[in-house]
């Protein structure tokens, strides 16, 4: 009789294109998937895994929520990271079924919340949902099931598993609306790729792992998991620049709106326009975090490159985002929030790199 290594893997299911939340269409199905769906796919793939790896894999589908990923809130991701707190210790690995609009919001408030965690957390959805011509459901669902019991390497942490890519989860950034392979690894490489096999770059899961014991000891039993999973995003103002911006407007926000930090997507290596200086002035005053990223798609807010970033630099007005995404620009922002650091800490722990999240080089010019 076969020895088989054992796997309880619990899939969260929290709605979004892959559960049939999409508009309605005259020349396709309109399909609602519920956990049985899901279920059913997973069933004939757990007795192929069995054959092939032996490993007997027990999967379970829980419902969290059900909604369209735009609607995602901070306490969904809350409510999601408090459910993998809860049975931390029944399972061995976590699937996240999610929408593609927000996954690399969630992916981030999951990286951030979950510190220490030592067993997989893959999330994956699908751009054509189940049960429609065409999904990519049913793939999608399969691979992260793959890779959240692949036993060739250390697979821990928060991971995207979506087309043929394996991101670590502070760098999901969505690319495409319409693509099989929407997601891409923001301003780095992914940690490897799936299909028929699964290739994984050694250097970047060793440095996507090394992050999980930064602030602990990795995470046997739940309780010893370092979970800080409340989010504040809604005192944070996420504003655009353009030629001729009023510099009134962030004063209005702070003190009309009870704004407490910005995300502020300048010109160039963040190279905010001089016309604006009395409002950096005014938040530096007033201790209102700003946090200024580039509108350049591959750009790098270094504050090093043009006599404006220059300046925010000299000045000590505003902090460089250098190569986050503003996803992880924005969640990390709120992160630091809630737990009410002063804002010299988020001064300072914004350019902290965490969980990979940011990558500070210094110009040579």
């Amino acid at each position: 009789m076969s020895n088989y290594a054992t796997k309880r893997v619990l899939v969260l299911f929290t709605g979004g294109t892959v559960a049939g939340n999409v508009a309605k269409s005259d020349v396709s199905q309109n399909v609602k998937s519920d956990p049985n769906s899901f279920m059913e796919v997973l069933k004939a793939s757990c007795e192929i895994v069995k054959q092939n790896w032996n490993v007997e894999i027990i999967p379970e589908v829980h419902e969290l929520f059900n909604v369209d990923s735009s609607n995602i809130l901070p306490e969904n991701w809350t409510t999601l990271t408090g459910k993998i707190q809860e049975v931390y210790d029944d399972y061995d690995a976590f699937i996240v079924l999610h929408g593609t609009n927000t996954m690399g919001y969630t992916c981030a408030a999951l990286s951030f919340a979950l510190e220490n965690i030592n067993k997989p957390v893959i999330v994956t959805g699908a751009q054509v949902p189940l049960g429609y011509l065409g999904t990519d459901a049913t793939t999608n669902l399969v691979n992260a099931l793959r890779l959240a019991v692949w036993g060739y390497h250390q697979i821990k942490g928060v991971m995207a598993c979506f087309g043929s890519q394996i991101i670590t989860g502070v760098r999901v950034k969505k690319g495409t609306d319409f693509d099989y392979d929407p997601f891409k690894a923001f301003q780095t490489g992914s940690i490897g790729q799936i299909g028929r096999f699964i290739r994984i770059s050694e250097s970047a899961l060793n440095k996507h792992l090394g992050y999980l014991t930064k602030s602990e000891p990795l995470a046997i039993q739940s309780r010893v998991l370092s979970v800080k999973k409340d989010f504040q995003t809604s005192t944070i103002a996420s504003l655009t620049e353009f030629p001729g911006m009023s510099p009134k407007l962030f004063a209005s926000l702070v003190e009309n709106n009870g704004i407490k930090a910005f995300v502020f997507r300048a010109f160039g290596a963040g190279d905010a326009s001089q016309h604006l200086r009395e409002a950096f002035l005014y938040l530096k005053e007033k201790q209102i975090p700003i946090v200024v990223t580039s509108q350049a798609p591959s750009g790098v807010a270094s504050f090093q490159v043009n006599e404006p970033g220059k300046e925010l630099r000299d000045l000590d007005l505003a902090i460089p985002a250098f190569d986050m995404s503003i996803e992880s620009i924005t969640v990390k922002l709120s992160w630091l929030l809630a737990q009410n650091f002063s804002y010299e800490q988020i001064k300072s722990k914004m350019l902290e790199d965490m969980h990979g999240e940011i990558n500070i080089e210094n110009e040579l010019i």
